[in-house]
């Protein structure tokens, strides 16, 4: 049996859906361990940190900022020994969500703020950290992966008039 492009993309959205809702749940999951994960967490700290200045030149002045910010190490201290609280989670939230505006298409402003929005309402409505946490790294990831995909969608548009105009 041969499935149409629409099915072939509807079944690849559902498996995405699913893995991420998955994702989401063991995140949870480990938040709520005690003591939680903290080595899965500084894993997703890093991998935040690494998708927002992958597309950066090396060592251009953008690229180091970023990584001195998202110190992991300090990050790992921090979270492990009680210092990463609310002011120190919500100066996270905003530069995350900051740098995600000023990489991302202006088009999407609007869904990004959203989704921050969305961990600020959560903290300001005394959420745990066992929701919090699963929240910011989705979201975060979100509109991380919207970057990488206009990005993509330039390339491949710059790639398509190079084509035709070499012809």
């Amino acid at each position: 049996m041969d499935l149409s492009q629409k099915q072939t993309d509807a079944l690849h959205e559902q498996i995405k859906h699913n893995f991420h809702l998955a994702w989401f749940n063991v995140l949870r999951e480990k938040t709520l361990q005690n003591p939680p994960d903290f080595d899965w967490i500084v894993n997703l700290y890093k991998e935040l940190r690494l998708r927002l200045t992958c597309f950066l030149k090396k060592n251009s002045q953008r690229r180091v900022k970023i990584e001195q910010d998202l110190d992991v190490e300090l990050f790992d201290q921090m979270i492990r020994n009680g210092a990463f609280q609310g002011p120190e989670f919500l100066g996270l939230v905003n530069y995350i969500f900051q740098c995600c505006l000023d990489f991302g298409s202006p088009a999407r402003d609007n869904n990004v703020k959203e989704l921050k929005r969305e961990i600020i309402s959560a903290l300001h409505n005394k959420a745990v950290f066992a929701d919090l946490v699963p929240l910011f790294f989705k979201n975060a990831n979100i509109a991380i992966d919207w970057i990488h995909k206009d990005l993509q969608d330039v390339r491949q548009h710059l790639n398509n008039l190079n084509h035709n105009t070499c012809q």
